[in-house]
C-alpha cells in the first residue's frame, strides 16, 4: 500500500502543478493539509485546490474534508520572508485537512486540539492565537479484513518550530487518539515542529518517526527561510510498530512549499 502526505500550500497558485503531480502517483491513501474549498463564488479559483485534487485522484473514491479555518485575506508582518504579507483571495474560502483513500472509510472524526470549532478570521492582529486547529482520525477497512487508523494533522504555527504549551497539549491529545484503538496506526502531517521538541518526543516511545529512522535532513524546499539549518524537518510520517515498511522517501518536488512524504507499507 502507498500513502502520501503533503501540505499543498494555501498561498500558492499551484493547481496545475498539483494536478500533474497527483496524476503521476499510484496511491492508495492521500493525506493533505492546507486544502481549500470556496465559500463565496467570488473567490479566485486559482486558490481553490480541492477540485483540482479530486479531478487528479478519481481512483481514491472515499474522502473526508475537515476545514478548520475560514478566511478571505491575510495581513501579517514578517511572514514567509516578507516584511508585509498581504493577501486577498477575492472572497471567503475554507481550508483544512483532506483525506482520500481507495479503501472504505468506516469511521471518521475531526477533533479540535485548539479551540472548539472552525474559526472565521478577520482580525489578523491576534493570529495565530485566534486560529483553531483540528486533527483528522480515519479508520479504514482493508481488503484483507484488517483495519487501519490514519491520523492527519496540520500543527499549531510557531515561527521557530519550537514547543509551546499548546503544541505539547495537542501532541498528547493526538497520541491518546492514536492509542485509543488496538490496531495498526499511522500519524502524518505538517506538525510545524522540529524533531527534537518535547511535543514531537511525545510519540517516540510508541511510534517510529520515519524521517528520523531514515536520517532525512529536510522536508522543505531550498527556498524555505529555514533551509540554512542542518535539519529542517516539520513534516512527519509516524508508524506503529506493527506496520511493515517496504520503503519511505521524501520526494524532491517543487509542487508546494513542503516536500511530499511517500510511504510504501504492508500489514
Amino acid at each position: 500500500m502507498k500513502l502520501l502526505s503533503l501540505n499543498v500550500a494555501l498561498f500558492q497558485t499551484n493547481n496545475e502543478s498539483l494536478s500533474k503531480f497527483f496524476s503521476g502517483q499510484n496511491l492508495d491513501i492521500l493525506c493533505l493539509q492546507e486544502v481549500s474549498k470556496k465559500v463565496d463564488y467570488s473567490v479566485n479559483p486559482d486558490y481553490i485546490s480541492k477540485n483540482t485534487i479530486d479531478e487528479a485522484t478519481r481512483n481514491l473514491k472515499y474522502s473526508f474534508f475537515s476545514p478548520n479555518l475560514i478566511i478571505k485575506d491575510c495581513h501579517l508582518i514578517n511572514f514567509h520572508q516578507k516584511a508585509s504579507f498581504d493577501f486577498n483571495f477575492g472572497g471567503f474560502l475554507k481550508t483544512g485537512n483532506y483525506f482520500k483513500s481507495s479503501y472504505k472509510i468506516i469511521k471518521r472524526l475531526n477533533v479540535f486540539v485548539k479551540r472548539y470549532t472552525e474559526t472565521k478570521i478577520i482580525d489578523w492582529e491576534n493570529w495565530p492565537n485566534n486560529q483553531s486547529k483540528a486533527v483528522q482520525i480515519v479508520d479504514l477497512q482493508l481488503p484483507n479484513s484488517k483495519r487501519l487508523r490514519v491520523i492527519n494533522y496540520h500543527g499549531i504555527w510557531t515561527k521557530e518550530k519550537v514547543d509551546t504549551d499548546e503544541t505539547l497539549m495537542a501532541c498528547k491529545k493526538i497520541l491518546t487518539l492514536a492509542k485509543a484503538v488496538k490496531r495498526p496506526t499511522i500519524i502524518v502531517g505538517d506538525f510545524n515542529l522540529f524533531p527534537d521538541t518535547l511535543s514531537m518526543r511525545v510519540f517516540y516511545d510508541d511510534f517510529i518517526s520515519l524521517v528520523d529512522k531514515h536520517n532525512i535532513l529536510t522536508t522543505r524546499p531550498k527556498s524555505n527561510e529555514l533551509s540554512n539549518l542542518k535539519r529542517n524537518i516539520v513534516d512527519y510520517i509516524l508508524v506503529s510498530k506493527d506496520i511493515q515498511i517496504n520503503s519511505f522517501e521524501v520526494l524532491d518536488s517543487d509542487v508546494s512549499d513542503h516536500l511530499p512524504l511517500l510511504l510504501d507499507f504492508k500489514m
